[in-house]
């Protein structure tokens, strides 16, 4: 049965362009959803073009009016800093809004229209090999993020502005609106007034257009406000007030304080909004000393001004980098300490859990074999009552490695103090509770050495020797005669403790991993242990801030040794 048309029409995809009926039954085409959202693109892009060159233009006449060596040439020219923001911030497609700026600065200003397209083609070529250097090289609009960047961008933008300068110069020299012997002068001024824009100005617009998140140091207003008024207070000082005390210029160095105290406090936006106050305060106060009239003079210090500002720039920018790279260092260390304190707390639990819960079980199967052993023993016969023992003597191992858990996992408390040991009494309370545990040591000859006083945990470093003398004995069986000694070396800040033996000894190349939980020597088949009780050692030791380690030649013994503080490093 074949489908009806409309059956057809409902079935299919409908990719039929929409219609808008007119009156008077013409009809016309709906916009498209992707025209409109390009239009809406183009007239962003148009409006962000004319934007950079407005703002260009003002920006470069009212520069050019403090225009002292040439016309064409001042000390301060915050254009450089516009277009490199905007060639960072929008893309290269901002170029013709720079060239047709700088054409029209120019071409109102001086010169012919060959001169002023040279010049104008130069700042362009400033703004686009600067933006590509420092997008390179810097991080591009991140490039005071990092002290190393910020650095980088400096040099970077003082590269792009030899070029502005050198284009400039070259176009003013060759269509005759400058003298050649003029043109060192011209290039310096060019070249300074460029990279102040470049490291004053980009720096503001670039910080400044990021979003604003929530900061608590800005819910400081009070601060933030006596900040603006400390610096506007020494800028004003110095640039209005220093020439009459004839103490000159020297004194701008006391705007440096408010500035660190910007960075420091406060970061990157009051920071450069610190700068931008200064640099209109320093203008502004050179002009208002030498006025207009005295041109060579009035250029002379705005270069040294302009020099000033820029290493300020440079410094504040490096450190709020700085402040802000240790800021977020500290907070993720702040965050993997915590981690790390949840994950040992959990890590803790879990065997403090796990070797109590599985007490009760194992201590189940050690009173059923001890009653079946004493009311059934005569109907097992032999074969039974030795598998009954194997059980037991299972059931003991499980004990004794749950007792070891328990005792890495705990190890003593976090605070261990400076309390002052005797550790002589220590060495001979761990040989006491050896003796006590029922270990063969019948044959065993021990040489306990009077032993320096330390600072520490009695309890815990009664483990400590517990667990090594213990070790001790077990590598020890089979040799003739068997001998086991504890001595020790003093030191003013430290002592080192030894516990020695003549038995099979080890691998020298198992020396660290003998601390490690659970390992075991590869020759030590046959013989019984956990292999947690040097880990517990080494715990409880490097808790106390001391060092552990082992020595053997493999063969005729080994040594265990650790350090602790000595008693006299506590006055």
């Amino acid at each position: 049965m074949m489908p009806t048309p409309e059956a057809a029409g409902r079935d299919r995809p409908d990719h039929s362009v929409p219609m808008h009926h007119a009156p008077g039954g013409s009809t016309r085409l709906a916009p498209e959803p992707q025209r409109v959202g390009t239009r809406a693109s183009a007239l962003r892009s148009a409006g962000q073009l004319l934007l950079v060159a407005g703002t260009y233009f003002i920006a470069g006449k009212l520069g050019l009016t403090l225009a002292s060596v040439h016309p064409s040439a001042t000390a301060i020219w915050p254009c450089t800093g516009i277009a490199l923001a905007a060639l960072l911030l929008f893309g290269m497609r901002m170029w013709p809004a720079v060239l047709a700026g700088a054409f029209l600065v120019n071409v109102t200003t001086a010169g012919s229209l060959l001169s002023s397209l040279g010049i104008a083609t130069g700042n362009t070529l400033e703004a686009v090999v600067g933006a590509y250097l420092v997008r390179r090289f810097a991080g591009g609009r991140d490039a005071f993020d990092h002290a190393p960047d910020t650095f980088r961008y400096a040099g970077l933008v003082a590269l792009a502005c030899a070029v502005s300068a050198t284009f400039g110069v070259s176009s003013l020299a060759l269509t005759g609106f400058a003298p050649w012997d003029r043109s060192p002068a011209i290039w310096t001024t060019w070249w300074l007034g460029d990279l102040g824009g470049g490291l004053i100005v980009t720096p503001l617009l670039l910080v400044w257009s990021e979003p604003f998140s929530e900061d608590p140091r800005w819910r400081r207003a009070w601060e933030a406000a006596a900040l603006v008024a400390c610096i506007t207070v020494t800028g004003w000082a110095v640039f209005h007030l220093a020439q009459p005390f004839a103490l000159g210029l020297s004194l701008e160095f006391l705007c440096m304080p408010p500035l660190l105290w910007a960075a420091f406090r406060f970061g990157q936006r009051m920071g450069t909004l610190c700068i931008v106050i200064l640099s209109a305060i320093a203008v502004w106060g050179t002009l208002g000393r030498l006025g207009v009239s005295q041109a060579w003079e009035l250029n002379q210090s705005l270069l040294i001004v302009q020099v000033f500002l820029g290493v300020m720039a440079v410094t504040v920018l490096a450190l709020t980098a700085l402040v802000a790279e240790r800021r977020e260092a500290a907070r993720a260390a702040d965050a993997a300490t915590l981690q790390l304190r949840e994950a040992v707390t959990q890590v803790e639990a879990f065997s403090h859990a796990i070797s109590h819960d599985l007490r009760s079980p194992i201590g189940t199967v050690m009173n059923c074999v001890a009653i079946l052993e004493e009311d059934h023993g005569a109907q097992l016969g032999h074969d039974g009552l030795r598998l009954l023992r194997r059980i037991q003597s299972a059931s003991d191992s499980a004990t004794r490695l749950l007792e070891h858990l328990a005792h890495y996992a705990w190890s003593g408390p976090r605070d261990l103090g400076s309390e002052v040991v005797d550790m002589t009494a220590v060495v001979r309370e761990a040989y006491a509770e050896v003796v006590s545990s029922g270990d063969e040591i019948g044959d065993v000859h021990f040489d306990l050495a009077e032993l320096p006083p330390a600072l520490g945990s009695a309890p815990l470093l009664v483990r400590v020797f517990r667990n090594l003398i213990s070790n001790a004995i077990k590598y020890t069986r089979g040799r003739e005669p068997r001998r086991i000694e504890v001595t020790a070396v003093s030191d003013r800040s430290e002592n080192a403790y030894f516990v020695s033996d003549n038995g099979i000894g080890f691998d020298p190349a198992e020396s660290q991993a003998l601390f490690e939980p659970f390992h075991r020597l590869s020759g030590a088949r046959g013989v019984e242990g956990s292999g947690v009780g040097l880990a517990v050692v080494a715990k409880i030791i490097r808790r106390h801030g001391g060092r552990v380690w082992a020595e053997s030649d493999g063969s005729t013994g080994a040594r265990f040794g650790f350090t602790l503080r000595s008693s006299g490093s506590a006055r």
